[in-house]
């Protein structure tokens, strides 16, 4: 199937804001974050080894498994997605099985949202997530989790062809709307609508933190928020660094 596209990247980076401009056009369908992909990976055992998990467990992948994950994965979300073009998947953390999505679904379009290091982990730090989330509770470890997000993104993108996947920053679409909405269409091979910079507007439920944001038209007044905290967050600025991780952010740190 060709009418499948993945938005990944981390937690508060902007995902829910590019889900939100697509789902406004009148050809897409926004399913918010589905879990499928990671019942996938969660549930398959090889049979000559039972316990082994993922990635493990991939190693040892037959087509017709393959096929059967194809067939679960499209059996689930075509009852929700009617008659749209497209649907979108936004579960963020996809990011960790973007391999797989590229055997099960390789007609698929992957749009990965990334956002300025240091705001994107201290919107996670801010937040309050639930346990499943526990890197968000400490700068270093938060700092860590974020470096090897970044190297595991740094893999995928050698591997997966640029046609099948679109980097998309959350600055650059604050910044100018327009230009970035009709990128993430021409990817998606949609034509334009206004309603899709208008997104403000949809009545469509979003059940994500992101919930109210994406109910307000465009700002800018999360760029460069860490400014404001600069005094505490060493443990947090030093983990990244630790990374190598190129970013005007903290280029910009005293």
């Amino acid at each position: 199937s060709d009418k499948i596209v993945f938005i990944v990247g981390m937690p508060r980076s902007g995902t829910s804001l590019v889900e939100q401009i697509l789902a406004s056009h009148p050809d897409v369908f926004g399913a918010g974050e589905l879990r499928y992909i990671n019942d996938i990976c969660t549930s398959f055992s090889p049979p000559g080894n039972p316990g082994d998990k993922y990635p493990a467990a991939f190693g040892q992948l037959k087509q017709s498994d393959v096929d059967t994950m194809a067939r679960y994965y499209l059996d689930s979300i075509n009852p929700v997605s009617g008659d749209a073009r497209l649907i979108t998947d936004k579960m963020p953390h996809n990011f960790l099985y973007l391999g797989l999505i590229s055997l099960i679904s390789p007609n698929a379009k992957i749009i990965h949202v990334s956002r300025s290091p240091l705001d994107n982990c201290l919107s996670l730090f801010f937040h309050g997530f639930n346990p499943m989330h526990s890197y968000t509770t400490d700068l270093t470890m938060l700092g860590q989790y974020y470096r090897e997000y970044r190297r595991l993104m740094s893999h995928w993108r050698n591997n997966i062809p640029d046609m099948r996947l679109l980097e998309i920053h959350y600055e650059e679409v604050v910044k100018d709307l327009e230009k970035s909405t009709r990128k993430l269409l021409e990817f998606c091979g949609l034509d334009w609508s206004d309603t899709c910079i208008n997104f403000h507007n949809s009545g469509r439920f979003v059940k994500t933190p992101s919930y109210d944001q994406v109910r307000r038209p465009i700002y800018t007044s999360s760029v460069g928020r860490w400014k404001h905290y600069q005094t505490f967050i060493a443990p947090l600025q030093s983990a990244l660094e630790v990374g190598n991780i190129k970013s005007p952010d903290l280029q910009e740190t005293p």
